[in-house]
């Protein structure tokens, strides 16, 4: 009923053999597992060849939302769990989900508490400001486990188990993760767009699961950081009606002064292919069935408020 897809990049110094004898558990029950090699210079596919499961090869690193879509094309399940490279799950973390998803049909996507290796909260759900840029609710913090499941608004791709329907009704030329977003921001602009088909996002109680975050060295990167910025102006011009531009406009431009001012390297005002963003606009806001007000209600405040809440 599940299948399990796992980017892979140059992670042969970051997969732990508690990871692969994971995988190695979960490839005997699920539909299908499969690794998609997004052109790892260090044989990194390699520790899966004695797996059952797929391993495709992109010959260049084509980017997370790029080889995520890649994977998705070749499942037939009802169900798909998005995993990242560095992120441990439990042994019962997939079958969890499979039962929510199968008991609350308007939920597209579930997760569980996510620490960090020191045992902090790396994520539980993502939440949403009013510069439209989301943050990680309790992220850092000392959290004791889900009791009950919680609806967020939507939930970081690093471990998460979506319903395949709802990844498709949301896609865009058949993309399910905009591609030319290639890493970064790539799921809150999935999250946006399964809200606005009235799609549901939840965090169940359940053994935690570890991110290790080995891959996040990226995001030094001056071209990551610059994509980052980019990303985030595409969000805002593809999924936002012009009343919510309109209403958000002076938050996205404090965001973005204070973005200049603390890494002015990093600051774009091009958001890509204009003619790309306006197809993509267009589609979305065409099918769109959650209102301004239903989506407004997840707006916790100014993310610059340093008294803002975290969860």
């Amino acid at each position: 009923m599940t299948s399990l897809i796992i980017p892979l990049f140059n992670g042969r110094k970051i997969i732990t053999k508690e990871f692969i004898s994971s995988i190695k558990e979960y490839s005997s029950f699920l539909d299908k597992v499969i690794i998609v090699d997004d052109g790892s210079s260090d044989g990194s596919s390699d520790i899966f060849k004695q797996i059952k499961c797929e391993i495709v090869r992109n010959n260049q690193n084509l980017g997370f939302a790029t080889s995520v879509n890649i994977g998705l094309r070749k499942i037939k399940s009802k169900y798909v769990c998005i995993l990242n490279q560095d992120c441990l799950i439990p042994n019962d973390w997939i079958a969890n989900a499979e039962s929510f998803l199968n008991k609350n049909e308007n939920a597209a996507a579930v997760s569980g508490l996510i620490l960090d290796s020191f045992g902090n909260v790396d994520t539980a759900g993502h939440l949403l400001w009013s510069d439209w840029v989301c943050t990680e609710r309790f992220s850092g913090m000392r959290v004791s486990k889900i009791k009950k499941p919680q609806e967020v608004f939507g939930l970081s791709a690093t471990a998460t188990t979506y319903r395949v329907s709802a990844l498709l009704e949301a896609a865009v030329n058949q993309q399910v993760f905009d591609e030319s977003f290639r890493m970064y921001l790539e799921d809150v602009d999935l999250n946006i767009r399964l809200r606005h088909l009235n799609w549901e996002s939840w965090i169940i109680p359940g053994k935690e699961a570890m991110h290790q975050r080995g891959s996040s060295n990226a995001r030094k990167e001056l071209k990551v950081r610059r994509g980052g910025a980019s990303n985030y102006l595409k969000i805002i011009f593809k999924n936002l009606s012009e009343k919510e531009r309109m209403s958000a406009s002076f938050f996205c431009a404090m965001s973005f002064f204070w973005g200049m001012l603390k890494d002015p390297l990093a600051t774009t005002f091009n958001a890509g292919d204009d003619s790309r963003l306006e197809e993509w606009r267009k589609i979305i806001a065409g099918r769109r069935r959650c209102s301004e007000e239903d989506i407004s209600r997840w707006i916790c405040g100014f993310r610059l408020n340093p008294w803002r809440t975290k969860g």
